[in-house]
C-alpha cells in the first residue's frame, strides 16, 4: 500500500451498500459482538494468597529456589509495585517462568502479557499457546478467553465448535457469561455436537489438575487497582459488516454501542445504566454530551442522535435530520446507522418530505439527498447533480456538507483532488465549531508537514480526540505508533489503538492490524487461515 493510498484511506473508507446485504448472515463473530470480556479489565490472577503474605525476603527465596506460586506472585508484585519498586522485565522474567512450570495462573497472565505487548514483544500467537495451556488445566478465564480467540478468525482459523467447547466449560466452571449469548453461540454448532462435548468433557474434568486455581478467587479484586486498566485486553469483532446485515437494532445495542468510545464510564456518565428504552434520555446534560461525541465524530453518538430525532424522543421528530446523522455516521463507518438509515428511507411519507425540503433549498435535506446517492440508497440522482446539491448546502455554511465536500477534495473522489481546497472547507467547519473538521485537518498536516516537534503536537491532539470518542484518531494514532510518525515505534500501542478503531467498524484499523498478525504468523497448520 504506497503512501497516497494509506493516506486516503485513514481519511475515509468508502462503503457502499446494496439492499441485498439484508440477507447475510448476523452473527460471523458472535462471541465478539455480544460478550467480549469486560474491555478494560485485564485480569492478573493470583491463585495462592498465602504468598502475598510471606515476607518480601522470604517470597525471593522461596522464587528463587524453583517454587513456580512464588515466583509467579513475586512477578506479579514487581509488574504492579506492590511492595517493591515496579520493574517490568524482572516481572516478566518471573511470570514466564513460573508459567513454564505449568502453573495455570502464570500461563494466563503471561497471555496477557504478550497480547498487549507488556513488557515483552507483543505476540498474539505465543499468547494463544499459553491460554490453551491454562485452559487445559481447567482454568475458567483460560477457557473463556481460548474459546473467544477461536471465533475471530485472526490467530487461529475459526471453528465454533472448539468456541462452543472451550465457552460452555468455562460457563460450567463458573465463568459468568450472558444467557443470550450462550444461546447464540450455541445455535452456530452441529445439533449433534453438544452430546459429544458432554462426554467429553467428562473425561477432560477426571484429567485436569486445579492445584493453582482457587474457585473462589476473586478476579476483580483490589489487587487490580494499581494497574491501567485502560491498557487491558480487549476483545473486538473482526467481520466488521456483521451488524450491518442484522434486520433489529434494539434501543439497549444503542445505548451500549456508547462503551465502544471506550471514554470511561460513559454509560454512568449518562445515566444509562441498565436502561432499556431510549425515553429515559430527558435531559440537557445528557444530550450535551452526546452532541459533544457527534462534533468529535463519534459514529455510536451519531447513529443515537439519529434515533431520538427519528422516533421523536427529547428532540421533535424530524426524519431529515435523522437521516442526516444516520449518514455522518455511515461516514465514520457505524455497523448499525446503515440498518436504520435503510428503514428510514422505507417511511411511507420520507420521500415526500425530502423532495418537497430540497425544493425548499433546505441544506440538511439536499445533504441527505446526495448522501442517499453516494451510499447507494438512491439511484435517481447521477453524482454530479448529487455534488450539485452538497455544493449548495455547503454555501450555506452546512457543517456535514462543507466536510463531506472537503473529504472529496481531499481523496479526489468525485471531485479533482485538491488538498488545500479540501483544508478550506474543513477550517469553514473548524470556525462553526466542529472537532471533526479539526481532526481532519490535523490528520492532512500530520502526513504532509515535515517537522517533526510539529509532529509531536499533532499527535498529542490526536490521542486528547480519540480520548473524546474520534474513530478517525484512534485509527490514525494507530498508523503513527506504528511508523513512528510524531512519537517513538510501538507495536504493541499501534495494535491497541488499531483494536479500538477496529472494534467501531474502522476498516482501515482492521486492514492494518490484520497484516500486523499476518506479519508475525507462525508457518505451522494450527495458525494457517486460508482467505
Amino acid at each position: 500500500m504506497n503512501f497516497h493510498t494509506t493516506k486516503n484511506l485513514i481519511f475515509v473508507s468508502i462503503i457502499f451498500f446494496a439492499v441485498s446485504i439484508y440477507s447475510q448472515d448476523t452473527t460471523q463473530s458472535l462471541a465478539f459482538k455480544k460478550n467480549r470480556p469486560q474491555k478494560n479489565n485485564p485480569y492478573f490472577y493470583r491463585p495462592d494468597l498465602s504468598y502475598q503474605l510471606l515476607q518480601q525476603f522470604k517470597l525471593i527465596q522461596e522464587a528463587n529456589s524453583g517454587d513456580a506460586l512464588a515466583q509467579h506472585e513475586l512477578g506479579i508484585r514487581l509488574l504492579l509495585g506492590e511492595g517493591v519498586a515496579p520493574d517490568t522485565a524482572q516481572a516478566v522474567k518471573w511470570i514466564k517462568s513460573a508459567a513454564d512450570k505449568n502453573l495455570s495462573a502464570a500461563a494466563y497472565n503471561y497471555g496477557i502479557l504478550l497480547i498487549n505487548g507488556w513488557g515483552v514483544e507483543w505476540n498474539p500467537f505465543e499468547a494463544f499457546k499459553y491460554f490453551l495451556q491454562a485452559a487445559s488445566k481447567g482454568m475458567p478465564q483460560a477457557q473463556y478467553v481460548s474459546g473467544i480467540l477461536y471465533t475471530d478468525n485472526l490467530i487461529v482459523p475459526r471453528n465454533w465448535e472448539k468456541a462452543f467447547y472451550w465457552i460452555n466449560l468455562s460457563r460450567k466452571n463458573g465463568y459468568k457469561l450472558d444467557d443470550d449469548v450462550y444461546n447464540e453461540l450455541l445455535a452456530k454448532v452441529r445439533p449433534g455436537f453438544i452430546d459429544s462435548v458432554k462426554s467429553d468433557l467428562i473425561a477432560f474434568e477426571k484429567n485436569i489438575s486445579k492445584e493453582d486455581i482457587s474457585p473462589n478467587s476473586d478476579l476483580n479484586s483490589n489487587n487490580q487497582s494499581a494497574f491501567d486498566k485502560s491498557l487491558g485486553l480487549s476483545y473486538i469483532n473482526f467481520d466488521l459488516l456483521e451488524d450491518t446485515t442484522s434486520h433489529e437494532v434494539s434501543e439497549t445495542d444503542l445505548i451500549n454501542d456508547l462503551t465502544r468510545t471506550d471514554i470511561s464510564n460513559i454509560v454512568d456518565t449518562l445515566r444509562l445504566k441498565n436502561v432499556k428504552s431510549l425515553t429515559e434520555i430527558n435531559g440537557n446534560d445528557q444530550i450535551k454530551l452526546l452532541l459533544d461525541l457527534c462534533k468529535n465524530g463519534a459514529p455510536e453518538a451519531l447513529t443515537l442522535i439519529g434515533k431520538l430525532y427519528e422516533e421523536g424522543i427529547y428532540f421533535k421528530e424530524d426524519l431529515i435530520t435523522a437521516a442526516e446523522y444516520y449518514i455522518r455516521a455511515i461516514r465514520n463507518e457505524s455497523f448499525r446507522a446503515p440498518v436504520l438509515l435503510y428503514k428510514l428511507t422505507q417511511k411511507a411519507t420520507f420521500k415526500q418530505i425530502l423532495e418537497k425540503e430540497v425544493k425548499l433549498q433546505n441544506a440538511s435535506a439536499m445533504f441527505v439527498w446526495y448522501g442517499l446517492s453516494k451510499f447507494g440508497y438512491n439511484n435517481e440522482l447521477i453524482i454530479s447533480e448529487a455534488l450539485r446539491l452538497l455544493q449548495e448546502s455547503a454555501n450555506q455554511k452546512h457543517i456535514p456538507s462543507l466536510i463531506e465536500i472537503g473529504l472529496n477534495y481531499f481523496t479526489g473522489d468525485n471531485l479533482p483532488k485538491n488538498e488545500f481546497k479540501a483544508i478550506q472547507f474543513w477550517k469553514q467547519a473548524e470556525e462553526l465549531g466542529n472537532s471533526e473538521a479539526t481532526i481532519r485537518i490535523i490528520l492532512s498536516e500530520i502526513f504532509d508537514e515535515q517537522n517533526s516537534d510539529k509532529h509531536k503536537k499533532l499527535v498529542s491532539s490526536l490521542i486528547n480526540f480519540a480520548d473524546k470518542g474520534s474513530v478517525i484518531s484512534q485509527s490514525a494514532l494507530g498508523y503513527c505508533y506504528l511508523n513512528g510518525v510524531g512519537i517513538a515505534k510501538n507495536k504493541a500501542t499501534a495494535v491497541k489503538y488499531f483494536r479500538s478503531a477496529a472494534f467501531r467498524g474502522n476498516r482501515f484499523a482492521y486492514e492494518q492490524l490484520k497484516k500486523l498478525y499476518d506479519e508475525l504468523r507462525p508457518a505451522s497448520a494450527e495458525f494457517r487461515i486460508e482467505e
